[in-house]
């Protein structure tokens, strides 16, 4: 009786590995019962059948190795073969830059929105629509402003109110004093919203209607520029308090998170661009002395990173650079050195501008050339509100 010869130790592990490379199972099982010995007595058919064995190794290994060097050039040629260009570009290359957010739920006195912001809206008190006028920020002196009731902005307030330690034991003095000071402000139209020092975010004018949180104000942009904020940017204020030069934002991390997700939300609504983010300080004046920085709140320590916005300290201040206004040292010592980089920006270009005159004559025409928008800016606001 013939026994099963065993497969030589030489060859078994090619077989196997050959074997590991057929997908097929039926080829595999086929191959297998071709190149292993069932047992015979005689040497020649022994010899033939590993003879066998062999050749189909060596086809099987040749045809993988055909196949991998082909699979490895293949992507080559098709990465190097030229895409045809899209007639219209992807959504996303129009997609606003502010991520899209949207209101979620909405009862009497909350709205909800889809970043988790939650806006309580019981001190709401409506103020008149608003209604400004932006001009060319490339041609300034150009009076043909363009009518507009969209905000173009936010302006970052700080109420400067008493402070109490953030603490649990004055817990109930905490709530009581950002309970009256969102009344307060609600009074007054200060604000479009208030974040206290819980992280609670109140709305206090709606966004369609003006608030009286800017005064006598100044911003631009790339594009337009603005005078009297009141009726173009939407104001926020932080309850807490600044001091000159101070590095360091004096909020909460609550109110942090509140005043990231209201920026969001807003910014996606509107499509405000991140440039006209930016605080008081930055666009404050007194056009009695002609001077900027009439207000100082946030001039040294706004939190523009952790609110997802680029350092705007660093922008020329627009009051100067299109309207010649001056600063004093009073407002150096409130801005630090991040505010005062702006100024210096704003100076530098004020120079060149003037191209070896005396920058006092370019100073005098720019402001009279501020005076002409300023009137043409509070007279549309008068009559928006029917004054």
């Amino acid at each position: 009786m013939n026994r099963p010869q065993p497969i030589p130790t030489a060859v078994k592990p090619w077989l196997d590995w050959c074997a590991s490379r057929i997908d097929d199972p039926v080829r595999r099982l086929r191959f297998l019962r071709t190149v292993t010995p069932l047992g015979s007595a005689h040497s020649r058919r022994w010899r033939w059948r590993y003879g066998l064995a062999a050749i189909v190794l060596l086809a099987t290994l040749g045809s993988f190795l055909i196949a991998r060097a082909t699979t490895q050039v293949k992507p080559l040629v098709v990465v190097a073969r030229p895409q045809p260009v899209p007639e219209v570009m992807p959504a996303a290359a129009t997609a606003p830059t502010a991520p899209a957010v949207w209101l979620v739920d909405k009862s009497a006195d909350s709205e909800t929105f889809s970043n988790g912001l939650r806006i309580d809206t019981r001190y709401e008190s409506p103020n008149h629509p608003r209604s400004y006028v932006a001009f060319p920020a490339g041609r300034p002196d150009d009076g043909a402003g363009v009518r507009r009731s969209v905000p173009a902005g936010i302006v970052f307030h700080t109420t400067e109110s008493q402070q109490l330690p953030f603490q649990p034991s004055a817990n109930r003095a905490l709530k009581r004093l950002g309970e009256g000071l969102v009344e307060y402000v609600s009074r007054r139209h200060a604000y479009h919203y208030l974040i206290d020092r819980f992280g609670r975010v109140y709305r206090v004018v709606p966004e369609g209607d003006a608030a009286a949180h800017a005064g006598y104000s100044i911003w631009s942009d790339d594009d337009w520029l603005y005078v009297n904020l009141n009726e173009s940017f939407l104001g926020i204020s932080f309850e807490t308090k600044t001091d000159p030069g101070q590095e360091d934002a004096a909020v909460t991390p609550a109110q942090i998170h509140a005043a990231a997700m209201l920026t969001e939300m807003l910014r996606a609504r509107y499509g405000i661009p991140a440039a006209n983010c930016v605080t008081h300080a930055q666009v404050s004046v007194n056009p009695d002395n002609m001077r900027v920085g009439y207000h100082t709140d946030w001039a040294s320590s706004f939190p523009f990173a952790q609110l997802g916005l680029p350092d705007n300290y660093t922008r020329p201040l627009p009051a100067i650079v299109a309207f010649g206004f001056e600063y004093d040292a009073t407002f150096v010592e409130w801005a630090g050195t991040r505010l005062y980089a702006g100024v210096e920006l704003a100076e530098q270009q004020l120079a060149r501008e003037a191209a070896g005159r005396p920058v006092a004559e370019l100073r005098k025409r720019l402001r009279e050339r501020y005076r002409a928008r300023l009137a043409e800016a509070m007279s549309g606001s008068e009559a928006a509100e029917g004054r």
